[in-house]
């Protein structure tokens, strides 16, 4: 005769049960710990990224502008339009 497959779950069967239902559980919030963190720290490097670079254009910028007012102070001196 074959043998019964459907035995009842003994209390040793459940606590077997149980203990790899709570070890599959720690690892699942461990990888979300570790996904979070991975995310957070990701997200600080392109908002890092981002202000140095906007920092980066504005000191362009400002660069970018000096000595304009003496070339164009020369400019209208030399065509004769700057007021002496």
């Amino acid at each position: 005769m074959a043998e019964d497959s459907n035995a009842p779950a003994t209390k040793k069967d459940i606590q077997i049960i149980m203990t790899e239902l709570g070890k599959m559980y720690d690892a699942q919030e461990r990888w979300k710990t570790e996904l979070k963190e991975h995310f957070d720290l990701v997200a600080e490097n392109i908002r890092h990224d981002f202000a140095s670079a906007n920092r980066e254009e504005i000191d362009m910028l400002k660069d970018g502008h000096k000595g304009h007012e003496k070339r164009i102070l020369t400019l209208e001196r030399t065509a004769g339009l700057a007021a002496q």
